[in-house]
């Protein structure tokens, strides 16, 4: 770091990875080289740590950025550990547009600075243990960006509730991405009159029972809408008026529906039919049922109907109860800007069937995790991928994943977590594959045999592999 304080003066952009145990002796280089950085404008800090319980005290570092900086991105590697608290002031940044803070515990005191913080624009951050009201808005009036997430496994945010929900709503008219995890409020009690207020909005991510009321309401009013996630926690039927309202909306670009959902058959026509500059569709876990309670399906093949979004470049079929093979082969067929496709889980297909994926010849992105009709056979047909999660393939053996490797190239990432039969030939093999990459891309392997992990640290001699 003081090589880059004494050397970068004219820096604007800074990255930085550390774990943050060195700051415990390397604190003073890092403010050092901070201090001399007086043209910086955007730094990205991401911390690896021990797990330990301990805060991470990063005033000293955060105090010696310029007053007028303009980014503070910080990230957390490990993101299981709930209560990893920071020790840090923003108040003295009165020029601070977007701030992230992932994979951290935000106390009150800090909360408090950043809802002063008047000029901020962009504003990511990860809450834990909120329990009372979220005072973070009030004053906010030129967000454009705001991304609220749950830490770990917490449940809701029992501060976000409707008074929280309707201050976003009235103040923050400049929102153009709202994503907010789960809470204590109901969206269906925002008033009409304040929906006006979302006319710029082009992402929506919200936790709620959609209903026709409300479906009418987003349509009426966010006509600008390209994005659109909806989590129903109920575990039911989303009511179809809703949804078939919602397929309205002209620009919408993609559509994400969470939560192990029961999509009636005349849904998913819908979604087919109008949807038709859809980029993007999730509906993982996903159960189609009859539209009349009590008759049976209409067709077992109506998810073929989706191979009429021809623009889809990423679909998320994963667990979804009803995929057959004609799905998969209509797809292949229609939908050629595929990109990114999952369908973990997927128990009614056939290896006949996957073949088909070969004719997509934008695919970077697979996961057929979970599925025991993956064998080495289909592997190998696999070309051009750069990511491919496929753990609990148990038929897959070391030759088939070798071969796999020196077909793919650009290859970063591959996850053979909870396949039996894996040796450390397979350490050696990527590590022959990997040694002579010329395109800079690391492959990073992921797996659960710690025997394998181990020796590998002395088999790997390429830059290039990471196995982990």
């Amino acid at each position: 770091m003081p090589f880059i304080g004494d050397h970068c003066k004219n820096l604007t952009s800074l990255e930085c990875k550390f774990n943050v145990d060195s700051l415990k002796y390397d604190a003073g280089h890092f403010v050092q080289a901070f201090t001399q950085l007086n043209k910086l404008k955007c730094i990205k800090m991401t911390m690896d740590h021990n797990g330990s319980d301990e805060t991470i005290n990063l005033s000293a570092l955060i105090n010696s950025l310029p007053e007028e900086i303009n980014e503070i991105h910080l990230f957390n590697k490990h993101l299981n550990y709930l209560n990893k608290y920071i020790s840090m002031s923003v108040r003295r940044f009165r020029n601070l547009q977007k701030l992230t803070s992932v994979g951290f515990c935000l106390d009150n005191i800090i909360l408090e600075e950043i809802a002063d913080i008047t000029t901020l624009v962009h504003l990511t951050i990860e809450l834990y243990d909120i329990n009372k009201k979220l005072s973070l808005f009030d004053k906010l009036v030129n967000l454009e960006y705001i991304d609220l997430i749950i830490m770990g496994r917490v449940d809701c945010v029992f501060g976000l509730t409707d008074e929280v929900l309707n201050t976003i709503f009235c103040t923050c008219k400049k929102l153009k991405h709202l994503d907010i995890p789960s809470g204590l409020y109901d969206v269906a009690k925002i008033p009409l009159e304040k929906w006006i207020n979302f006319q710029n909005l082009q992402y929506l991510g919200i936790c709620c029972d959609i209903m026709p009321d409300l479906a009418n309401t987003v349509v009426e009013y966010c006509k600008n809408l390209k994005h659109l996630r909806i989590t129903d926690y109920r575990d039911d039927l989303m009511n179809e008026t809703a949804l078939k309202k919602l397929t309205e909306l002209k620009n919408l670009e993609c559509l994400i529906l969470e939560e192990n959902i029961s999509l009636s058959e005349e849904s998913i026509i819908a979604i087919s039919n109008n949807c038709k500059k859809l980029k993007r569709l999730e509906i993982s876990e996903c159960i189609i049922v009859p539209s009349i309670p009590g008759v049976r399906l209409s067709s077992s093949t109506v998810l073929d109907e989706l191979s009429k979004l021809q623009c889809l470049e990423h679909l998320n079929l994963g667990f979804a109860e009803n995929l057959k093979d004609s799905t998969i082969i209509s797809i292949a067929n229609n939908c050629k800007k595929l990109k990114i496709l999952d369908i973990q889980g997927c128990c009614a297909i056939t290896e006949t069937s996957l073949v088909n994926l070969t004719n997509l010849e934008n695919l970077v992105k697979l996961d057929v995790s979970c599925l025991d009709i993956i064998t080495d056979s289909f592997l190998i047909k696999l070309k051009g991928l750069k990511e491919l999660n496929c753990y609990y393939c148990q038929k897959l053996t070391n030759a088939g994943i070798i071969q796999f490797i020196n077909n793919n190239p650009d290859l970063e990432l591959l996850d053979v977590r909870y396949i039996k039969n894996l040796t450390s030939d397979l350490a050696i093999a990527a590590d022959q594959a990997t040694q002579n990459r010329t395109n800079g891309i690391i492959l990073d392997i992921i797996m659960d045999n710690w025997s394998i992990i181990k020796a590998s640290k002395s088999i790997i001699k390429s830059q290039w592999l990471v196995i982990q």
